[in-house]
């Protein structure tokens, strides 16, 4: 039991240190990279589906001990929102449910923007009718209407 333990240990420490030229490389040293996102809207609620990439260190984290412990961090993403309530969170992916995102007012929902808690590459904004608008390096949603 001693050297998987032992082994473990240095395989962690390993990744450590694989891991950290290629962060300091960078300008955003965040270890989990919002490629897309895309939010559909269903009355007052959405549902959102993010695509993800994770540094080495936090792959090889979630392979040992599971992609739940990202839900935090992924939480933390939807700062602005109120009723969030993640469904899912696979190795690259996480599934949301959002309630009370938009505001019914005469037959139409509103939809405020807000702010995120880290860039995404590609956000797509799907209406109820299917249409859709996508916004490059978004930083917030957009001010919609439905």
């Amino acid at each position: 039991m001693r050297p998987i333990i032992h082994i473990l240990i240095a395989f962690l420490f390993a990744m450590i240190f694989i891991s950290l030229p290629a962060t300091a490389a960078t300008e955003d040293p965040q270890y989990i990279h919002y490629e897309q996102m895309t939010m559909r809207f269903s009355g007052t609620d959405a549902t959102v589906t993010i695509s993800f990439e994770l540094d080495t260190f936090v792959q090889a984290y979630t392979l040992l001990m599971g992609s739940h412990n990202l839900d935090g961090d992924i939480r933390n993403m939807f700062y602005e929102f109120d009723e969030v309530t993640v469904s899912e969170i696979g190795k690259d992916y996480a599934i949301l449910r959002i309630g009370n995102v938009s505001l019914l007012s005469d037959g139409y929902y509103l939809h405020d923007s807000r702010n995120l808690g880290s860039d995404v590459d590609l956000l797509t904004l799907v209406y109820p009718s299917g249409a859709s608008k996508q916004i490059s390096n978004a930083k917030a949603t957009s001010n919609i209407f439905y």
